[in-house]
């Protein structure tokens, strides 16, 4: 066996390797949308709830000397509204992108474990992706209307380290097309 082939051969497996890797983590991105979803609304019934609670209980005094009496919180602010119809609409957006970044990261795991050709040509359209998805979110993140909304927009440090990651994944699967490894 030459070098050449044992090369090839390892490069095939850590190729495969990383195929299974990248489908469980197609997974949980999956999993972790329908919890942020399966959240979102029911969040947004308790909020609901807790309206038409409160406007159905106005106490009759003004519960002052009253210690069993509930405290009342403050109105939020037209600008606390409009942050968080920002906020929502931001995730929702997000989380679309997630979802479709997701089925790509799926579809280039498989063929990257068959290793198919067409795992070149997905490993880019995913790269681009990724890449793409950090330039809109700097975007978003400049126009947000206030400090805690753009620090919420930008991506955590986990998902530039994945970018780093799926670039590194990334030149293997291009250097194993580039060696006819993928057949």
């Amino acid at each position: 066996m030459t070098v050449e082939a044992f090369s090839d051969g390892l490069l095939g497996w850590i190729i495969r390797i990383a195929g299974l890797f990248w489908l469980f983590g197609a997974f949980m991105l999956y999993r972790q949308i329908r919890m942020e979803m399966m959240l979102d609304r029911m969040t947004t019934r308790i909020e609901t709830m807790s309206r038409e609670f409160e406007a159905s209980n106005e106490p009759d005094d003004d519960g002052y000397g009253d210690i069993d009496a509930p405290v009342k919180r403050a109105e939020r602010t037209i600008e606390e509204q409009a942050i968080d119809r920002w906020t929502d609409r931001d995730d929702a957006a997000r989380r679309g992108w997630i979802a479709a970044q997701s089925v790509v990261l799926g579809v280039t795991a498989l063929s990257m474990i068959l290793l198919h050709p067409l795992a070149a040509w997905l490993v880019a359209l995913l790269v681009i992706g990724q890449g793409a998805y950090f330039i809109w979110r700097e975007h978003t993140a400049r126009h947000a209307p206030n400090a805690e909304s753009a620090d919420h927009a930008r991506p955590t440090t986990s998902t530039v380290n994945a970018g780093w990651f799926s670039l590194v994944v990334a030149t293997l699967v291009w250097a194993a097309a580039f060696r006819g490894v993928l057949t």
